[in-house]
């Protein structure tokens, strides 16, 4: 090539180049600020997959804002930083932390893709003021895991305290998107509606399913078992305490024993609960039809009734997670409780926290 035609193409080159670096950077960063607040909560974002994206939601943004893509094979890993107390995992392929405004319902959704695959799913959180967490997203098989944690320092530790992933929406962007499609609106209820959506009901996938297990409740701490726990709490603590104290533990343990064995009959109410209200969307004509009232209609055989049953399968299952968490988090804020109120954390360290 002569020199004269080199020279000349010189510019369109480095135009070429400027705009690749320019979308590399964009691609790093994304398009989502940080949150100024002085207690903005931290989240650090760890992808194993290729491709990997978490993307930022909130009422004054409903078409999201992008945080940058991990684990690019023609772009560096974004480096992110907002200075987290707990460190990133040894092993982390790669990831990203970002400042979120805290108190504020947020709506994250994580994607990626391989090869002709993708895969993805959306949560929302509410951030804690100075809050960290750490969102850590993985491919198996052909199946998305995300796994949520708080972050914290603890007597000079890092603790990592797994949280329920709650696949909630954004009231305020209901309608602005697909992402976001406006909720049906529930008709008005009459006893005759009343009396076909209870049918409907008692009869789902859902109650079907359960209907064998629902009574299956054993303890888990029978006496023997709540004696053993105690006395090995005693030996741990070290130091003597009030009888009112152990009595109180006991109880506290026995509570969450119950609440652990009735945790599927209260998914179940949360589900039926949750199905009455889908139901109330449908006009008259068509509950009749479902309900097996309607002459002309095959109870069991309308495929829009099986796929709003089967949409309900996961549901279940997800209030199931939420029911245990909650019942967890419940007996971690009993037993911290109950130690603050027995002054245990100034003499031992390792006392019940929430």
């Amino acid at each position: 090539m002569p020199a004269a035609s080199f020279l000349r193409g010189l510019p369109a080159l480095f135009s070429v180049v400027s705009s690749a670096l320019l979308l590399v950077g964009c691609s790093q960063m994304g398009t989502y600020q940080d949150s100024s607040a002085p207690d903005a909560a931290k989240l650090r974002f760890v992808a194993s997959t290729d491709n990997a994206t978490i993307d930022y939601f909130d009422a004054e943004h409903c078409d999201g804002q992008t945080t940058g893509v991990l684990n690019n094979l023609f772009i560096a890993n974004s480096q992110r930083r907002v200075g987290m107390s707990v460190a990133a995992p040894e092993k982390a392929r790669g990831y990203l932390e970002i400042k979120l405004p805290p108190e504020q319902d947020v709506h994250l959704r994580i994607h990626t893709q391989t090869g002709y695959a993708t895969c993805g799913s959306g949560f929302t959180l509410k951030p804690e003021r100075g809050a960290e967490y750490e969102v850590s997203f993985s491919l198996v098989g052909r199946q998305c895991s995300i796994m949520l944690q708080r972050l914290q320092r603890v007597d000079g530790e890092d603790v990592r305290t797994p949280l329920l992933i709650k696949p909630g929406s954004l009231p305020a962007c209901y309608g602005r998107n697909p992402i976001f499609p406006q909720p049906p609106v529930a008709l008005a209820d009459t006893p005759e509606r009343t009396a076909l959506i209870e049918r409907l009901v008692s009869r789902s996938l859902i109650v079907v399913m359960t209907a064998k297990t629902i009574n299956d409740n054993p303890v888990a701490f029978p006496p023997e078992k709540l004696d053993s726990l105690i006395s090995e709490r005693k030996a741990k603590i070290g130091f003597a305490m009030p009888d009112d104290y152990w009595a109180l533990y006991r109880q506290n343990l026995v509570t969450f024993d119950q609440a652990v064995g009735s945790h599927t009959a209260r998914a179940l109410q949360r589900a039926n609960d949750e199905y009455r209200q889908r139901l109330r969307s449908v006009d008259d004509k068509q509950l009749q039809a479902w309900a097996g009232t309607d002459a002309a209609s095959d109870k069991r055989s309308t495929a829009a009734l099986i796929e709003r049953e089967q949409a309900m399968i996961p549901f279940f299952f997800q209030a199931k997670k939420e029911v245990l968490a909650e019942t967890v988090d419940q007996h971690l804020a009993r037993m911290a409780q109950m130690d603050a109120q027995y002054d245990v954390c100034s003499r031992f360290p390792k006392c019940w926290r929430h």
